[in-house]
């Protein structure tokens, strides 16, 4: 078995110049990894093809990428993990996401069964549904999960929406995050392991990045998240080229590519 599966979700015909920089950034520090670009069966690719020559592409219905509850439903299904279950895990790499170096040996052979950037502030619900159902229902806080650079175990990823089958079905009927879903509930799992907030820090950072950078001594994270969003400048800081102007010509497309799409259940 392989060990680790990079994902990127795409679902537009080119990216902006901040989405090209971040993905030609991270690629450069991912040689010899197993790489996939994860498509709607209908979206034309060719920029994808010709400016990602080494990515293998795997095609979803397009349902699941034309909106964010389509794509939470995506990676909510036991299907999507199924399909990567050559590997023991899976990075999702989202366009908007940036690798400082690859890390991914050492969190691969940590206990973790899912890794994401923290929050400092937390997100709390109510849990009352399955083993926490009626009496048993109890206010849930965690600290730890964003998805959009997250390090996920396929097996233990299917084997929790199973554990959990009425907060996968909320999950999918409300259109929540799905990173919410591994969060709160992989934290009540009696078989679902996930770091605590300052270990999560130095896998990836989001929100908040200068304090875990300071409270971690310095050390910068494998990546992060929506990195221009939050402190564009904290991130400069740490990159060994400076990310261009966000102004993209556009460019023409060769034809359309063959389509293959995966057929997932539900």
């Amino acid at each position: 078995m392989r060990q680790c599966a990079v994902v990127i979700p795409v679902y537009k015909a080119e990216l902006d110049a901040m989405e090209r920089f971040s993905l030609d950034y991270s690629l450069a520090r991912l040689p010899g990894r197993d790489l996939f670009f994860v498509a709607p069966a209908t979206l034309d690719l060719s920029y994808y093809v010709r400016h990602f020559p080494g990515v293998t592409v795997v095609r979803f219905d397009d349902s699941y990428f034309a909106s964010i509850k389509g794509y939470n439903r995506l990676l909510l299904n036991p299907g999507f993990y199924q399909h990567f279950a050559t590997h023991t895990f899976m990075l999702i790499l989202q366009t908007d996401a940036i690798l400082l170096k690859d890390d991914l040996d050492w969190w691969c052979a940590q206990p973790y069964d899912y890794v994401g950037a923290p929050w400092p502030d937390g997100l709390e619900i109510m849990v009352n549904v399955d083993v926490f159902g009626g009496a048993n229902g109890k206010r849930v806080k965690t600290h730890v999960g964003n998805g959009g650079l997250s390090l996920r175990r396929n097996a233990k990823c299917i084997s929790l929406l199973a554990e959990f089958p009425q907060a996968t079905q909320m999950f999918l009927h409300t259109g929540s995050s799905e990173d919410i879903f591994f969060a709160i509930m992989g934290a009540q799992s009696s078989d679902f392991l996930m770091p605590n907030e300052r270990v999560a820090s130095r896998f990836a950072l989001e929100l908040k990045p200068e304090f875990y950078h300071a409270v971690n001594g310095g050390q910068p994270p494998m990546g992060g998240h929506a990195w221009w969003r939050y402190n564009q400048a904290f991130w400069e800081a740490l990159l060994d080229e400076a990310p261009p102007v966000p102004v993209s010509a556009p460019m023409a497309l060769p034809a359309q590519l063959p389509l293959q799409p995966v057929a997932l259940p539900g």
